[in-house]
């Protein structure tokens, strides 16, 4: 519930913009509190964009339980897509990380790391796809379908 509180506060005030104060009084909580959990702005925001990975790794896995091929793959993307207003509220804090992030190398490289984990786990159904024949790859296809390393 915390989340969903600190997320409405990150999209309606943008996370250059919000302070660990505003955060504090958002949660019902004390600055103290909040810095008690998190050295920084920094720290907690991570912390947030983790948890919308998380969730969306969750939706995905929970969507394409019993499928397989081609309908796998369609239900794993419409489970990554904001469709729904949890995940709208999950890709907004998505791309208001995105934009914090310039010029800070740290939760850049953060980001970096979750968005591969994310393209592993499409790649990686783009392939068993292939190799099971439900998917055609011809020379003309882009590069997106590579094994995954």
């Amino acid at each position: 519930m915390a989340i969903l509180k600190l997320g409405r506060t990150i999209i309606r005030e943008g996370l250059d913009r919000i302070s660990i104060r505003a955060i504090a009084q958002e949660l019902g909580s004390t600055t103290g509190v909040v810095t008690h959990y998190f050295r920084n702005k920094d720290e907690l925001t991570l912390f947030v964009l983790e948890r919308v990975f998380e969730n969306l790794f969750n939706d995905m896995e929970a969507c394409i339980k019993g499928k397989k091929g081609l309908e796998r793959l369609d239900q794993m993307m419409l489970a990554a897509l904001p469709l729904k207003p949890d995940g709208l509220q999950g890709w907004q804090i998505w791309i208001a990380f995105l934009g914090y992030a310039i010029g800070r190398k740290k939760l850049a490289g953060e980001h970096q790391k979750r968005y591969h984990s994310l393209h592993q786990i499409i790649c990686r159904e783009l392939v068993d796809l292939q190799k099971r024949e439900l998917l055609k790859c011809d020379r003309a296809t882009p590069h997106f379908v590579r094994s995954p390393s």
